[in-house]
Formats: structure tokens, sequence, C-alpha cells
């Protein structure tokens, strides 16, 4: 059988293709970027809910920091990356653009502090030892309170004391910084108790604020009767009991710090509001000095040398201490054209009892003008005299001198004017300046002259002497020695005439003994003259 060709078939027998409608099929191919859309947009709102504020913090300096790496921590914990690092307009200063967590939100005020965490040693103690392997970090100390804020200026120097910790602020004022610095520690009973959080000047520029924080529980400690003092470095005292030597801690003698304690050992006294001024007293001795509130300053005057008296030095009672040298002047009186010394004391009356009553005694707080008009009345004067022979350091003593001229305090002067008397040396050396100024007034020239006259008049009258003694020598000794030899020649001659029993001869024998005795006494006599020719003008010296 043979096929058809085409053209022996009818159109009318062409068969009609038949379309059928088929339902339309998604392709799988479109569901990955479907998916991949819904993730990114799931991904992006995540991110979105759960990004957190970005800040801007400044700072002098970005030595450490990297844009992209560098984190901020808060308890060690990352809240946040810094994101980018720019120099300011001016050049002066970095720009920071910090991304913060979500949860951090809440801590971003006014309050909020921010630094960079390196390692450092300061103050004795050493910090970020971490950042040595793993860089610097930015550190955040949350603010508690006040407005939002987005931009800050972040602390060169890391805060002491973070609002973490539990505890109270104080003022302290001294008369300069010493050796403390921020971060120098705060003992009581040796034992840490805070720490310097801030320094400053006064707004009159004579004094220094600084700001510690006391932690908790050693804050309660502080009340109306605290007293602070410097303990930087090793007070040591040479007085009249020996060495003295006290020292906080081996940090204190480094690097400084201050120590606080109750003098009175009381801690009934009136609790303090957080932020009370207190002194900063120069050492430990000095609030034993600080305790004593009823204290009044006097003026002494000193015409003598005060070498060896310095600010500070004790004012003493009969050896017990009442008082402190407050500040030594000079002045000139023009009147007297004399230099005198002022000297300014602060005295403690409430050191004094009477009749054993404590120092509350209302006399003595009181009436303390009346006591002390009392004891002056009675020879109680001011005195300089040598504290510490070793050293030369002089003190004020109190005492009583009955003998010295009546007077009294000026309490017409403010401070009033305490009487004084010169000190023992100053004493013998007016002596003998009088003495040399009586010498001076003497007519010396002119009894020089007279004197010069006199020793004339003996030395003409010596040479008279010498010459009649001479004449006596040469003249009259030899002429009695003759006298005599005959005078002993005739008696001789006599006695051979003179029987041995005759009454005549018995006479004349006593005669001749007492002319005998005679004679041995004219020749005595002409041996002394012969010996002593002076004798004829002075006479016979005897013994």
């Amino acid at each position: 059988m043979s096929e058809k060709r085409p053209e022996d078939i009818g159109l009318d027998n062409i068969p009609e293709a038949v379309l059928e409608e088929k339902p339309e099929r998604v392709s799988i191919v479109w569901l990955i970027p479907l998916v991949t859309l819904l993730i990114g947009a799931w991904l992006g709102y995540k991110a979105w809910s759960e990004m957190g504020p970005t800040v801007n913090v400044t700072f002098k300096s970005a030595e450490g920091l990297i844009a992209g790496k560098t984190k901020v921590k808060y308890k060690n914990v990352e809240i946040g990356t810094v994101d980018g690092i720019e120099l300011s307009a001016d050049m002066s200063h970095v720009v920071l653009t910090v991304s913060m967590v979500k949860s951090a939100d809440a801590y971003l005020t006014e309050t909020t502090r921010f630094w960079v965490v390196r390692a450092r040693v300061a103050a004795g103690e050493v910090s970020g030892l971490e950042t040595v392997m793993s860089g610097a970090y930015v550190g955040i100390d949350p603010g508690a309170g006040g407005a939002t804020a987005k931009h800050f200026t972040g602390l060169e120097i890391p805060p002491v004391v973070t609002k973490n910790l539990s505890g109270r602020h104080f003022h302290l004022r001294s008369d300069d910084l010493g050796s403390l610095d921020l971060g120098s520690p705060v003992y009581y009973k040796k034992i840490k108790a805070g720490s310097v959080i801030s320094q400053k000047l006064a707004e009159d520029g004579k004094s220094v604020i600084l700001g510690v924080f006391i932690n908790t529980p050693y804050d309660k400690f502080v009340n109306q009767d605290t007293r602070f003092w410097n303990a930087s470095g090793l007070d040591l005292t040479l007085g009249a009991n020996g060495i003295k030597m006290h020292t906080e801690s081996f940090v204190t003698m480094v690097v400084g710090g201050i120590a606080f304690e109750n003098p009175s050992g009381s801690m009934q006294a009136p609790a303090v509001d957080e932020w009370k001024k207190f002194i900063l007293y120069e050492n430990y001795e000095a609030i034993t000095e600080g305790a004593h509130l009823q204290s009044a300053s006097y003026l002494l005057y000193f015409t003598g040398s005060v070498r060896g008296l310095s600010i500070g030095a004790p004012v003493e009672l009969k050896g017990i201490k009442l008082g402190q040298v407050t500040e030594i002047k000079m002045e000139y009186d023009p009147d007297t054209k004399n230099v005198k010394i002022p000297v300014t004391i602060l005295m403690q009356m409430n050191r004094i009892t009477v009749n054993g009553v404590p120092d509350t005694n209302t006399f003595i707080r009181n009436h303390y003008g009346e006591l002390l008009d009392e004891l002056v009345q009675q020879g109680l004067r001011a005195q300089l005299q040598t504290g510490n022979y070793v050293t030369g350091q002089l003190l004020v003593d109190l005492n009583f001198y009955p003998d010295v001229s009546p007077t009294e305090i000026n309490w017409e002067t403010n401070p009033p004017i305490f009487p004084t008397i010169p000190t023992s040396l100053e004493k013998v050396s007016n002596t003998i300046f009088s003495i040399i100024k009586r010498l001076e007034e003497l007519p010396l020239e002119k009894m020089g002259k007279q004197l010069y006259q006199t020793i004339d008049s003996l030395t003409e009258t010596m040479k008279q002497t010498e010459l009649l003694t001479k004449n006596l020598n040469d003249a009259v000794t030899p002429a009695v020695i003759a006298t005599l030899q005959q005078t002993e020649k005739t008696l001789a001659t006599v006695e051979n005439v003179l029987e041995d029993e005759s009454p005549v001869k018995q006479d004349l024998s006593r005669v001749m003994d007492e002319l005998s005795k005679a004679l041995r006494s004219i020749r005595l006599l002409a041996d002394y003259l012969e010996q002593n020719p002076d004798a004829l003008i002075y006479g016979k010296e005897t013994n």
C-alpha cells in the first residue's frame, strides 16, 4: 500500500490542533531570592531593633585606639565598638564615633564618663595590665541620672571612684598639695578606707581643695570630731623625749597618703553630711593641737635674737605644752630707733584646769582673760629658751618670776600683747654692754695723764731713796761700826781694873751686861740696816 501524497489529501481532511489550558506553576528558581530577601529583611529588622545609640566621645589623643576594633567595656563586658576616629575641625582633639548596645541607651546621660584604659602606674597602684596584650579599650562609668546625652568629653585620667561603689565624698582644705595625687590612699586605723578623687586650687588661690571618697563601711566613722592629716612620707621628730617616728604604710612613704581618726576616741559625735569640708592637718601631731578648740592668739615682743625659733615651735607652761608659734615677723620702731621681733603664739586655754575641773569648765571657756591676768600678776612671763641642745631649736617658755617688775597684758591690741623677759644670756649681754658703756663714759684720757704724772713722781722718789741709801752705806754704817769697836776696847780695860768681888765690879758687871745687850741690839740693827737700808724710810717689815 502506497502512501498518500499531500496533494492527494483534501484541505478539509487536515486535522486541527486542539489547545488545552494548563494551570500556571511558579518556578522553584524564584524561591531562592525570595527566601534570601526574607532572611535579609529579618536580619535587618533584628539588627535595627537591637541597634543601640551612637555617641561621640572626644579625647586629646587616639593613642592605642583602632576604628572597628577598639571595644567599649563596662566591668570587662563589651557594650560598644569604636566605629570611627576623626580629627576635630581645629585639630585640637580626636572624635570617636561609638556604637553602643541597645541596653546602654538608658545610661547615656550627662553624668556618664568615658576614658581610655591603658597600662598605668599611679599612686602606688598598677592598672590596665591586660591591655598590654589585648590593646587599649574605652571604659565607661554609666550615668545615674540627668538628661540624655550623645556627645561626651572623655577623661584623660581614669576616675578613681565609679558610681557602683558605695560610700561618701568629703572635701579637705590644705595649704598645698604636697606629695598627694589623684588616687592617693586614705587610711583609717592603717586600713585603706578610700582615695583622693579630685584636686583643685581654691578660688582665693591660697589653698588647695582635695576631694576624697571614703568607702562603706568606713564612711560611718567620719563625724564632727574627725581629723584628717597628711600621712605622706616619714614623720620624724627629734624632741626632748628622743626620736619619734610615725607613718601609715610604705605606700604613703613613697607616693603619699591621707589618714583620719577621732582624737577624742568618741564615736558619739554628730554625723556629717556628704561633701562636708574638713581641714587637712600637716601631720599627726597637728591633729592633737586642732582638738583643743578653746584657743586664742597673743603677741610677744623680743628684742634679742630669735635664731632657732621657727613656726610651730611649742609654747610651754612649766614644761607642759600649751600652744605653738604661728607667726614670726620683724618691726622697726622709728621712735626708739630699735628693731623688735613680734612673735604670734596660739594658746589653748582649755588645757588648763582649775581645781581639777575638766577643760569644759565655764570659767576657762568664758573668762580665760581673767585667769591670765591673775597669773601675770603672780609673775607669769614669756621667755625664749633652748628646747633642744642638739639642734639649737628654741621654744617659748611661760614661767613665774616673782621678782620681775609688775605689768599686765595689753588687751587693747589685736592680738593682745603678753609680757616677756629677756633670756639669761641676753641679761648677761646687757650687763656687759652697760659696763662697757660706763667705761666709755669715764675720762680715761685725763686719768691716763694723771697716772703718768704719778708714775713720774714715784720714779723720782725712788731715785732719791736710792741716793739716800747709798749715802747711809758710805758714811753712817762705818762710823757706827768703829764706835762699837772702841767701846768694846774701853769695856775690856775697865773690867781688868775692877776686882772680882767688889760691889762696883758687880754693879759694873750688871751695867756691862745691859750695855752688852744694847750693843748686841745695835749690832743687829747695823747688820739689818746694812742689809735693808730702805728700812730707814719705810721702817722694819713685820711678818
